[in-house]
């Protein structure tokens, strides 16, 4: 599959989860962590793109293993973060999330190299099954 990466085990798996919608990004986020991920949140594109690079510049910034990121976001959207990164030819899967996901927006998503497109609604679950296939990522669901 192409995007796939498979962790070195006892790594933690990071993702950087950006949505504008406080509400969800946080249900998403501690469905994540619960399955054993570190998320960093986001709330727009450009927060992305600064954590992605350090004051500006092209230095690459601690690793993450993947991001999921919102089509529809102020500031840049998911399409155009995605760009941003593969104009600097990062390879990390990216996760595209959309609710106005036409089949013109599917193709643009996969041109830009997006891993994978999740049509909202969904399921958090969801998004945990898809990165744990991406990643290889197989830990138990944690209580609590």
């Amino acid at each position: 599959m192409m995007g796939q990466r498979h962790l070195e085990p006892g790594h933690t798996p990071r993702v950087l989860l950006a949505d504008d919608d406080r509400e969800l990004r946080s249900l998403l986020g501690l469905t994540l962590r619960r399955a054993g991920y570190e998320v960093i949140e986001a709330g727009d594109g450009i927060e992305v793109v600064n954590f992605l690079y350090a004051d500006g510049s092209a230095e690459w910034m601690p690793p993450l293993d993947a991001i999921v990121s919102d089509l529809c976001m102020p500031g840049l959207t998911g399409l155009e973060a995605l760009t941003c990164l593969r104009d600097d030819d990062h390879r990390l899967p990216f996760i595209l999330m959309t609710a106005f996901g036409t089949a013109d927006v599917r193709a643009q998503a996969r041109r830009l190299g997006a891993t994978a497109v999740l049509m909202k609604p969904f399921l958090p679950g969801e998004l945990r099954l898809l990165l744990n296939l991406l990643l290889g990522h197989h830990q138990p669901v944690r209580s609590g």
